[in-house]
C-alpha cells in the first residue's frame, strides 16, 4: 500500500492548479484562497508517507510560544520536486508560507514552501521555483515525472469527468478518505512521482514510484486480451505501436473506491486507452488517457498531461510505504 484516495472538493482542483488539490484526504479543511506567513524555527520534521509533516516553533497571536504543524506532500513527490530533507534539521530558522486551517489558529496548516536564512526556498505543496533544464530522450524509454503544474492541470481535468449520479453519490460519501491503498490509473499515472519505461521485444514495463510502494505494470505487445482474463488492481494491458506512439488498451480492472480518481469509484466495466508519444524536442512525453465506465461515467473521459524527462531521478530506496496512522493524522485538525 502507498497512496490514498483523492477526495478534495472539485473546486479546489481548478482554483489552485500550481499545487495538488487532491491527496489521501479532503483538503477542504484548508483555505487555499488565503496564505499566512509563520516565522520561527523547525521543531520537528516527520519524513513519512503519505504526507510529511513539519512542525514550526513560532509566536502565537497572544505572543506566547506555539507549535504549529504543517502538512506536506508524499516523500516521492518531494524527491521529484527537489526538497532536501537534510536542509531542515530541528532548530533551523525558517519562514513558512502556508494555507491556513479553516478551524482557526493552532490547527494544522498546508505548507506551500519554507525559506531558510540563506534565501533558499524549499518547496512543499507549491512548485519548485528553480528553473530546471531538461535533456532530450531518444525514445519513450527512460525516467519520467510530471511537474507540479502538470499535476494540477490533470486534477482539473479529472474534476470535469462526466460522472453519473451514482458516482457523485459515492464521492460525496468520501468512503476512501484517510485510507492507505494504491490507486490504479488514471490517478496513478498523473501523480508527480517518478515513473520509468522499459521497452522489450514483446512487452513494455512501466514502474511507478508510488509513495514508497513500487507499482509494476506489464504491457503485452502484439497480443490480445485473453478470454476470461482475471480482474486485478491494474487490469490487463496490451499494446501496439502507431508510428512512434505507444497505444495501451487495458481491461479487467477490479472495482475500486477511487478507480476514476477523486474518490469516484470504478466498476468491472472500466476500460482505458493510453497514448504515449515523445514530444518533438524529446524533453517531454505526452501522455493521454481515455477512460470509459458504464456505471460511473456518462461517456468517455479524456485527459492529457506531459511528463518531464528526468534521467537524474531513480526509483526511491528505503522509503517507508503509507503509514495508516499517518494517513489519519489530519482528522485531529478537521474543523468541528
Amino acid at each position: 500500500m502507498s497512496r490514498l484516495a483523492a477526495a478534495a472538493p472539485l473546486v479546489a482542483a481548478t482554483a489552485l492548479v500550481c499545487a495538488p488539490a487532491y491527496a489521501h484526504h479532503s483538503q477542504s479543511m484548508f483555505d487555499t484562497s488565503q496564505e499566512i506567513v509563520l516565522e520561527g524555527k523547525v521543531a520537528r520534521f516527520d519524513w513519512v508517507n503519505p504526507h510529511m509533516y513539519l512542525t514550526i516553533e513560532t509566536k502565537g497571536p497572544d505572543g506566547e510560544t506555539a507549535l504549529i504543524e504543517g502538512e506536506g506532500v508524499a516523500i516521492t513527490q518531494a524527491l521529484v520536486d527537489g526538497l532536501d530533507r537534510d536542509a531542515l534539521p530541528p532548530g533551523t530558522p525558517i519562514v513558512m508560507r502556508a494555507n491556513p486551517n479553516r478551524g482557526g489558529w493552532g490547527k494544522q496548516v498546508r505548507i506551500l514552501d519554507v525559506t531558510t536564512e540563506n534565501g533558499e526556498i524549499h518547496p512543499f505543496y507549491a512548485a519548485n521555483r528553480r528553473t530546471r533544464t531538461l535533456t532530450p530522450a531518444e525514445s519513450i524509454e527512460g525516467h519520467w515525472a510530471p511537474n507540479r503544474a502538470a499535476l494540477g492541470a490533470a486534477f482539473g481535468a479529472m474534476a470535469r469527468f462526466p460522472i453519473t449520479p451514482e458516482g457523485r453519490a459515492a464521492r460525496a460519501q468520501q468512503a476512501a478518505d484517510g485510507l492507505c491503498f494504491v490507486e490504479p490509473i488514471p490517478f496513478l499515472a498523473v501523480l508527480d512521482e517518478l515513473r520509468t519505461i522499459e521497452l522489450r521485444e514483446n512487452e513494455v514495463l512501466m514502474r511507478f514510484d508510488n509513495s514508497g510502494d513500487h507499482v509494476l505494470r506489464t504491457i503485452h505487445l502484439g497480443a490480445a486480451h485473453p478470454a476470461g482474463v482475471q480482474a486485478s488492481l491494474h487490469g490487463h494491458s496490451i499494446g501496439r505501436w502507431e508510428g512512434d506512439t505507444l497505444v495501451i488498451d487495458t481491461i479487467a480492472f477490479e472495482p475500486n473506491p477511487s478507480g476514476l480518481g477523486a474518490s469516484v469509484p470504478s466498476s468491472p466495466g472500466k476500460h482505458t486507452v493510453e497514448r504515449l508519444t515523445l514530444t518533438d524536442d524529446g524533453t517531454r512525453l505526452r501522455y493521454e488517457i481515455t477512460v470509459e465506465d458504464p456505471v460511473y461515467l456518462t461517456g468517455p473521459a479524456t485527459l492529457t498531461q506531459q511528463w518531464d524527462h528526468r534521467p537524474d531521478l531513480d526509483l526511491s530506496q528505503d522509503v517507508a510505504v503509507c503509514d495508516p496512522e499517518v494517513a489519519e493524522r489530519y482528522k485531529e485538525h478537521v474543523p468541528q
